[in-house]
């Protein structure tokens, strides 16, 4: 998949969770992928400080 979205990562406090650069680089899409189901479930669509309050939130609350 890093072949097609080089600017895929993986989201560190989510399982599954990935992380996409959109438009330009300015947005960042949060998303539950399920390689194996060939889904993909939009969590999120934030700014990148937007994204800084959701990993500072997610990292202290556990799944």
């Amino acid at each position: 998949m890093k072949r097609y979205i080089p600017s895929l990562d993986n989201f560190k406090y989510r399982d599954k969770w990935w992380v996409i650069d959109v438009s330009g680089n300015s947005l960042r899409l949060i998303s539950y992928i399920d390689f194996r189901l060939h889904k993909i479930f939009v969590k999120h669509i934030v700014s990148h400080a937007e994204y800084d309050k959701l990993t500072a939130y997610y990292r202290g609350n556990e799944e």
